[in-house]
Order: structure tokens, then sequence, then C-alpha cells
């Protein structure tokens, strides 16, 4: 995870296998991994609840783009999805398509999911801690490494569930 601030714009990046955000790393297939990848999306796009700053700095999310090549599969799984009876022809296909997505895990495909986050803050020289609350989220992260610059600081950390505040 990187953490950029400058003036009073904080810019935070998350990047991770998909593995230790929904479970699996593999193109979704099913119900399940549709409801888990959308539920994780959602999740994400809760920036103020993952990352939470001391108070005096008055930071707040502004925008969030959650970014995955498991995104690009599940828009396109999803075209068809939620249209009415008369067009289920139209999903005859879908067994050989997923058979395509089973040759891929087959393959080890491995996908990551980025999350990019900007935070105003109302006084970003009282900006001295931030809890990150993506191990409570998401049970499959073990270790967050972070890189930050702060000003004129920059600094590393290595966050867990037991530990996972950064101090700057």
């Amino acid at each position: 995870m990187n953490l950029a601030l400058e003036d009073n714009e904080l810019q935070i990046e998350l990047d991770s296998p998909a593995a230790n955000i929904v479970g699996f790393e593999h193109a979704p297939s099913s119900p399940d991994d549709h409801a888990a990848l959308d539920k994780a999306v959602a999740t994400l796009e809760d920036g103020d609840t993952l990352f939470r700053f001391n108070a005096d700095a008055g930071c707040r999310m502004e925008t969030v783009t959650v970014t995955s090549e498991m995104l690009d599969v599940e828009h396109d799984n999803h075209d068809g999805h939620g249209h009415d009876e008369s067009e289920e022809p139209d999903h005859q296909g879908a067994p050989a398509h997923q058979g395509e997505h089973e040759h891929d895990h087959a393959g080890e495909t491995h996908s990551d999911i980025e999350a990019a986050y900007h935070f105003e803050c109302d006084a970003p020289d009282k900006l001295t801690r931030l809890t990150i609350e993506v191990f409570e989220a998401f049970a499959g992260m073990e270790e967050i490494k972070v890189q930050y610059v702060i000003e004129r600081k920059q600094g590393a950390a290595e966050l867990t569930a037991k530990d996972h505040i950064v101090r700057f």
C-alpha cells in the first residue's frame, strides 16, 4: 500500500492478490463468486470505514476507484443477467464461456484487485495516525506493507491484524 500527502490531498493505493480479498483469483464463475466479488468491491469503496485518520486532521474520502481483471470478466458475465426470460436463449452459450474460465484457472491465472483513494484533509499538518481496518474487512489479508510520504517525512511499516496503525 502506498500513501502520499501533498498539500491537503492524500492518495492511498491498495494492491492485493484477489485471493486475500475475495478468496479466489480465478474469474468469477458461480453466483457465489459474483456475490463475493460484489461484496468486496462495495467494502473497498467504503474508504472512510477502511481508513480512519486521527480526527483533528479532518480527512474525508472524496473519490475511490476499484479495478481488477476480475471486474472486467464479471461485467461481461453480468451483461445478460437481470433480463426477462424472453431473452433466456442468449444464455445458452454460457457453458462454453465458463469452460474458458476453467482453462484460465487450470493455467494458474492470478488476479489482483487495486483500489485508489483520494482523501481531502482540512488540517494535513495534524495528520499523525492512520488506522487501517482492511484486516477486519478481509479475513484473507494477513500483512500489508505500507510506504508513505507525508509532507517531508517518509517511511514504511508492516501491518498485521494485531498491529494495524501507521504513525507518522
